[in-house]
Parts: C-alpha cells; sequence; structure tokens
C-alpha cells in the first residue's frame, strides 16, 4: 500500500467521505506567495537572446520594438522576455490544479494549521488504489533557494511552460519541510478527460466552478481523528463507514505521549 494523508476541518471530511471526492484547488490559491515565483536570469548571448525575442514576436507573445539593438545594449530586451515568461507562469497557476497529502499523519503543526486545530480529522488514502493511470505523487523539494530559470533554455516562446512548471510547482521553502508533502498537478484537458471516464466532475462551491476528484472508496483505508474532534463528528463518520463500500476503512484516534508526539490507537 501507499498511504498518504490528507488533513481535513470538520466540514471537510464529512463532505469528502460523504461524496467520495477530493476537491482540486488551483496552485494559485496557495498560502505560501513565494511559491511557483522562480529566479529568473539571461546569459550575455546576444545571438540567442536575438533569436528567442524574433521567436516570441512572432508567436504573439511580445511587441515588437524598432530599436532592438539599442534596447538589447540596455537590458530592455532581457527584461521583456523575463517579463513574458513571468506572465506564461502566471497564467498557467491560474489554470493548473494542485491534489496535495502528506506522508505524516502526526505532526502537531499541520493538525493545528489543515485539521481545525485538533479538532477534525485526517484521511489515509491508498493511491495504489486510487484508479488513476498515471497518476504519480510526487515529494516536495524543499530548498533555501527559489527555483532558478534559464530564460534563454527554459522559455518557450509558443506560450508552453510545462517543461519547468512542474519543477517549479515542486519546490518550496525549507521552512514548509515538516510537512512532507506530495503533490501533483492537473491542468483543464487532463481534467476534462478524466470527467469523461467519470473521475473528476466539475461544479459549483461557493460560487465558482471547481474540479473534484472522484475516489475509489477502496482508496480510503484510514480515518483518524484529532485530540478534539467532537463526538458528534465522530458518530456522523462512523455511520457514513457504515456504507458496505467503506467498511474496511480502519478509524484511529490521537493520543498524546510524554514527548511532543501522538500515537495513534485504533478504535475501530
Amino acid at each position: 500500500m501507499n498511504i498518504l494523508y490528507k488533513y481535513c476541518d470538520q466540514v471537510g471530511i464529512v463532505n469528502i467521505i460523504g461524496a467520495l471526492e477530493l476537491k482540486l484547488p488551483y496552485i494559485s490559491e496557495v498560502n505560501d506567495p513565494l511559491e511557483c515565483l522562480p529566479v529568473f536570469y539571461c546569459p550575455n548571448d546576444k545571438p540567442a537572446i536575438e533569436a528567442l525575442y524574433i521567436s516570441a514576436i512572432k508567436n504573439k507573445k511580445m511587441l515588437e520594438s524598432e530599436k532592438s539593438n539599442e534596447q538589447f545594449e540596455n537590458g530592455e530586451i532581457q527584461k521583456k522576455l523575463e517579463e513574458a515568461i513571468r506572465k506564461l507562469i502566471h497564467d498557467a497557476k491560474q489554470k493548473s490544479f494542485l491534489l496535495s497529502v502528506s506522508k505524516e499523519a502526526r505532526s502537531i503543526v499541520m493538525w493545528a494549521n489543515y485539521a481545525d486545530k485538533h479538532k477534525g480529522a485526517i484521511i489515509g488514502l491508498d493511491f495504489d488504489r486510487i484508479q488513476l493511470h498515471g497518476l504519480g505523487m510526487h515529494p516536495v523539494s524543499y530548498s533555501k533557494q527559489r527555483p532558478r530559470i534559464n530564460i534563454l533554455e527554459d522559455f518557450d516562446s509558443s506560450g508552453s511552460v510545462e517543461k519547468y512548471f512542474e519543477k517549479i510547482a515542486l519546490t518550496k521553502s525549507d521552512e514548509w519541510a515538516y510537512e512532507q508533502e506530495f503533490r501533483t498537478i492537473f491542468n483543464e484537458s487532463c481534467l476534462t478527460n478524466l470527467e469523461k471516464q467519470n473521475l473528476a466532475c466539475l461544479k459549483d462551491f461557493h460560487g465558482m466552478k471547481t474540479w473534484f476528484l472522484r475516489l475509489n472508496p477502496e482508496s480510503i483505508r484510514e480515518v483518524i481523528f484529532g485530540l478534539y474532534t467532537d463526538e458528534g463528528l465522530k458518530l456522523a463518520i462512523r455511520k457514513l463507514m457504515e456504507q458496505s463500500q467503506l467498511k474496511h476503512v480502519k478509524l484511529y484516534q490521537t493520543e498524546v505521549l510524554e514527548t511532543y508526539s501522538f500515537k495513534l490507537v485504533n478504535i475501530t
């Protein structure tokens, strides 16, 4: 089994188990403003810069300048190329969707931040049973340095950012390392294809069109209650588990240890 954990607040845990669906937020909704914000640099290669500049103009990614040689000398063309690639990344963030889970189920900070201050719950998902062929959950790389983008090598004047967007979307500040996060990135084309297979759906969520990933019930293996999960919420989840397709799910309760950590007690 390949179990990874989804931290949920009190409403989210019921919605996910009840509907067997996972909401896929836009990458632009992440809470770190430095995410997907690479550092750009441009080698001083005039022929390559001019070739890329002309290509970008032909593909209507930039406006032509009458003083291209002068603008190269003062760095204006390099800045325009950087602005163009920055816009491509910004647009990709608005059109890409994120599935985010964690390898860790005992993080005090994660429980506080993502599980309603220990009042929510965690779902343990087996990604070997998720029924999405080719879905890969990739570990996030944590770094002190933001990803670097070589404008001449990584910029695609046709408007595609696929070859480096996944790299920057899978890199975060090392201050987030405690999350032990795994991610996969979906674009609209991928989700539209999954919708045709009844593996994803697009519906209204708080007034916004939002993508949801349909879950194979067999992929749900565990539900872990927080230290302060309300008994009424536990009862509601137990009732949901009475469905024949969810009777295999194991229930756990977090309990404190003498260290700053938890143990998980099976209460199935």
